[in-house]
């Protein structure tokens, strides 16, 4: 197993478990790139990844997740090739309408050929890829996808939160019944509710893919910040950015994402550290440890900041 050492970057110590995360993620970026060049697909760096090759030309030190995107064509494409080109014991995770995750496995490991293969780390590790989809072009048309887009994904994303609550219970069915009257999809209520949901808002997050719109975005950062619109001709300018040990590909005109994910002073560093989701696996592998009268190993252990 590979060695890997914590450095300090930006004035940040960079723990070697984050480094070996990072090396997991690399591997999935890798496996990316292969499907989509041997498909003739364009994905790009988003996000926070965005940010962190064109200031760092890596990971921000205090991160732990890689963010892809990919215009709605190639995202559908992308994820009916992965079914069958994906490695072993890989999966794709649909997190949620126009978002996926590719992970490395689904459950945590600690066999030694699975930590070979994953740099040392026994967690599943995932890279995030969001789907960029057409603006209709005539604003009231505009307004009122936005409103069935976010109505029926806020129904996904609350359809189980609220057990018990008789009043949200009933009240859940009646936004359903309007979402069917909007868009002529019936739900089968003998079927899987949430899965059907998924279904249908993608498919809103979809309808003008072919409209000819010259604006692109991801539907839920539009709905929170009005001015998140990339035009579509910035995506015919692509450029290779230094990443690690590899390149990425960014929008040539990446300073406007920037500065609408971040503000005008995207360049200036600030600390945000969120963990959740490895720190969450870490709490687990620990428990298993101590059920075995054990201590979790410092390899596979992190200090998380606040």
């Amino acid at each position: 197993m590979q060695c890997i050492q914590g450095e300090n970057r930006d004035g940040f110590y960079v723990q070697p478990l984050m480094k070996r995360i990072w090396a997991v993620q690399l591997d999935i970026l890798k496996i990316v790139d292969t499907i989509c060049k041997n498909h003739n697909l364009k994905y790009y760096a988003w996000y926070g990844t965005l940010l962190g090759a064109v200031r760092n030309h890596g990971f921000i030190p205090w991160d732990d997740d890689m963010d892809l995107a990919m215009i709605r064509e190639d995202y559908e494409k992308f994820q009916h090739l992965s079914e069958s080109e994906l490695p072993d014991g890989w999966k794709i995770l649909k997190v949620s309408p126009t978002l996926i995750r590719i992970l490395n496995t689904d459950i945590i490991r600690l066999d030694q050929e699975f930590l070979d293969k994953s740099h040392g780390c026994p967690f599943i590790i995932g890279v995030d890829i969001f789907c960029l989809d057409y603006i209709p072009q005539d604003k009231q048309e505009e307004q009122l996808w936005l409103n069935l887009f976010w109505a029926s994904i806020n129904l996904y994303e609350h359809w189980n939160l609220f057990r018990g609550d008789t009043e949200w219970e009933n009240g859940k069915w009646d936004q359903l019944k309007n979402i069917e009257e909007l868009t002529g999809y019936h739900f089968d209520t003998q079927s899987s509710i949430l899965e059907q949901l998924y279904e249908i808002t993608d498919k809103i997050a979809a309808m003008y893919w072919d409209s000819g719109s010259d604006e692109i975005t991801v539907v839920s950062s539009l709905y929170h910040n009005n001015a998140y619109r990339i035009p579509r001709s910035h995506f015919d300018r692509i450029i290779d950015v230094t990443f690690e040990n590899t390149t990425i590909p960014v929008l040539a005109d990446y300073d406007l994402l920037c500065k609408l994910s971040y503000g005008k002073d995207y360049m200036t560093p600030i600390k945000s550290f969120v963990h959740s989701d490895i720190e969450k696996q870490i709490s687990l592998l620990r428990e298993h440890f101590k059920k075995q009268g054990k201590v979790l190993p410092e390899c596979f252990d992190m200090e998380f900041k606040k």
